[in-house]
């Protein structure tokens, strides 16, 4: 089959061939009209265009460890756990709050021991002392058989017990108040240090981050910084937060529900190019990872600060942020996957497009050739945006004619009566 086509192509040249062989040696192109447009590829990252971030708790510590995180992209529903945090000082702090508290109560339990103790044995003081003056009162009839020196005697011992009686009451009583006191102060010292406790513990608590929506989340990344330690060392510290990151910045969200029924996209675009695009051009957006999902977008903005610098060769080559806001979002469009964006430079409607090595200068003038027949016209025209290889016509020529991609020689030229006009002279 190939070989058939091959030979009926051959004989069709070699027909026109033999029809004329002036026209041998000269290339034509057929004209046709068609759109315009203009346009440069570049490769983008989709992201939300509004998030709502998972914040890490306040605390006066200036720094915390991430032990858990949740995937990055995974979906997760209310009351799950997003992330767990570490701050080993409070950690610290709260384990020895709760030593404290052990220790305090012990001594506690002993102080009451020990008072409770001092009050039995100072109220069995009392008791004897009473019975010692009972047995003194039972000695009174003895008294009026006594000497005067024995009757005086017996009456300085009751004094003597009334007395020691009165003293050890006191002991007594002052022994209950400082019992007391000091009973007090350790119970209110317990409750301090479990409140202080309560305090370490409701923060260690707030380090576990629970959901409170169904959505997807997506990890965050924390501002880079250099910490120079009194050693002379120094650490890097920040970049994409995960499993053993350390956070200093407080205000750096750990995590992000995106919302998802609004996306735009973010793409690095060379400097030359960056210079070209404008806000509100249309883009053409691909994102092969989600099925090979085609949709439309507009430039949203431009960041006039370069996003990162490259080095080609001997030359720096400056990239800057474009923002491009998606017209549409589909279920599989998530942030983080890369997309293709064509963006529309510039379009036109129904123009004429010639090889741009089929306009030749005359006299100032741009023309081109046009096949009449045999032989070809020199036609005066108004070309309008330049690509590489293709012309736009703006005035001039229909868009049907067949033109020459070469010059043609003067015997196959038209000449006119004055320039280029419409007279023809009929050649010998």
């Amino acid at each position: 089959m190939k070989v058939r086509c091959f030979f009926f192509l051959l004989l069709i040249f070699c027909f026109f061939s033999c029809k004329d062989k002036r026209l041998a040696g000269i290339i034509t192109y057929q004209l046709k009209k068609s759109d315009y447009i203009e346009r440069i590829t570049i490769a983008g990252t989709i992201q939300a265009v509004t998030n709502t971030p998972v914040m890490a708790p306040r605390t006066a510590y200036s720094q915390m460890t991430v032990i858990r995180l949740a995937k990055d992209g995974s979906y997760v529903r209310k009351g799950d756990t997003l992330c767990v945090l570490s701050i080993p000082e409070l950690v610290t702090m709260d384990k020895e709050a709760l030593t404290s508290i052990e220790n305090l109560e012990a001594e506690l339990k002993k102080a009451e021991a020990d008072n409770k103790l001092n009050i039995a044995l100072l109220e069995a003081q009392v008791a004897t002392s009473e019975a010692q003056m009972k047995i003194s009162s039972l000695d009174s009839l003895k008294m009026k058989f006594a000497t005067d020196v024995n009757k005086r005697l017996m009456d300085l011992e009751m004094k003597k017990a009334i007395i020691e009686k009165k003293k050890i009451e006191r002991k007594l009583a002052t022994t209950k108040i400082a019992g007391s006191t000091d009973i007090m102060q350790k119970k209110a010292r317990i409750m301090q240090e479990k409140m202080r406790e309560q305090t370490y513990a409701d923060q260690l608590k707030s380090l576990t981050l629970i959901a409170q929506r169904d959505g997807m989340v997506m990890r965050t990344e924390a501002p880079r910084i250099t910490v120079i330690s009194s050693a002379g060392g120094s650490g890097s510290y920040g970049g994409p937060i995960r499993e053993g990151s350390v956070i200093f910045f407080i205000t750096t969200p750990v995590l992000q529900f995106p919302d998802l029924s609004r996306m735009q996209i973010s793409a690095d675009v060379p400097e030359a190019d960056f210079k070209r695009i404008e806000k509100g051009q249309k883009v053409n957006i691909s994102v092969s990872a989600a099925n090979k999902l085609v949709t439309t977008g507009k430039i949203n903005r431009k960041n006039l600060a370069p996003s990162q610098v490259m080095r080609n060769l001997s030359q720096k080559v400056k990239f800057f942020e474009v923002i491009i806001d998606v017209d549409s979002c589909h279920s599989e469009m998530k942030p983080g996957l890369s997309a293709n964006c064509e963006i529309i430079l510039k379009q036109e409607k129904d123009n004429v497009f010639v090889p741009s090595l089929a306009i030749f200068e005359k006299d100032s003038d741009r023309i081109v050739y046009v096949r009449e027949k045999k032989e070809f016209r020199q036609v005066k025209v108004k070309t309008g945006i330049a690509g590489s290889s293709y012309t736009i016509i703006k005035d001039g020529l229909r868009g049907d004619e067949i033109i020459a991609l070469s010059e043609p020689p003067n015997s196959l030229i038209i000449k006119e009566s004055d320039g280029i006009g419409s007279v023809k002279i009929q050649k010998q």
